[in-house]
């Protein structure tokens, strides 16, 4: 599964949609809720943990694909 399906599943939205820019501001279904089952699922999919400081910087495609990077993750 790529980084955009994985993503996608999480936040009920196309893959097309998930592209840098978007983030919970324009991603209605990006709720609080579906921010954290998007989090569970990036942690399951990719074997890591993010940690608090991560979870709360993860709010755009943008940065949910720099903390992957910086744990490693070729995304």
């Amino acid at each position: 599964m790529t980084f955009a399906e994985v993503v996608a599943g999480a936040l009920d939205v196309d893959p097309a949609h998930v592209v840098d820019e978007a983030g919970q501001d324009t991603l209605a279904s990006w709720t609080s809720m579906r921010h954290i089952q998007l989090i569970v699922t990036l942690e399951e999919a990719y074997g890591l943990s993010f940690d608090y400081e991560e979870i709360g910087d993860a709010r755009t495609i943008r940065a949910v694909r720099d903390v992957l990077r910086a744990k490693g993750v070729k995304v």
